[in-house]
Parts: C-alpha cells; sequence; structure tokens
C-alpha cells in the first residue's frame, strides 16, 4: 500500500512538475513576443500627428474642393457643414 501512495505521489509531483515548466515557456515566449513587438514599434517610423487647427483646415480645403467639383459637374449639393 505505501508504494502505491509513493508511486501516486511521484506521477503527482511529474505533472505538477510538467504544468509549471510548460506554464514558464509559454510566459516567456508571450514575454518575448510582448518585448519583439514593442522593439518594432519604437524602430517604425513616426507618424505625423495633426493638430486639431491643422484638421480642421484640411477638412475645410476638402470640403471646398468637394463643392467645386459638384459645382462643376452640374450637381446641386446641400451644405451641412455649419
Amino acid at each position: 500500500m505505501a508504494k502505491s501512495m509513493r508511486s501516486k505521489r511521484k506521477k503527482r509531483l511529474k505533472a505538477i512538475r510538467r504544468d509549471i515548466v510548460a506554464t514558464e515557456l509559454t510566459v516567456l515566449k508571450k514575454e518575448a513576443a510582448k518585448l519583439a513587438t514593442q522593439e518594432a514599434a519604437l524602430a517604425a517610423p513616426k507618424l505625423i500627428v495633426m493638430s486639431p487647427k491643422l484638421m480642421t483646415m484640411a477638412r475645410r480645403f476638402s470640403a471646398n474642393r468637394l463643392l467645386s467639383v459638384t459645382l462643376a459637374q452640374g450637381i446641386k449639393l446641400t451644405d451641412y457643414s455649419q
């Protein structure tokens, strides 16, 4: 009976060790992937962020351009921008 309990304990310990090793490997892989992603993001060229003032100017320009194109084509356009 004692041998059976010892073997069960050994099996349980082996299973626990296997689980620990497996979870450590997945955690390490996730951390490595996260670090690689962060490095790639930092190495990427910076994006140009438009200030709100530039954005409103760009919107006005595109709205005026759309208005001039539609007027040139003879299409009636209702202005909802106000």
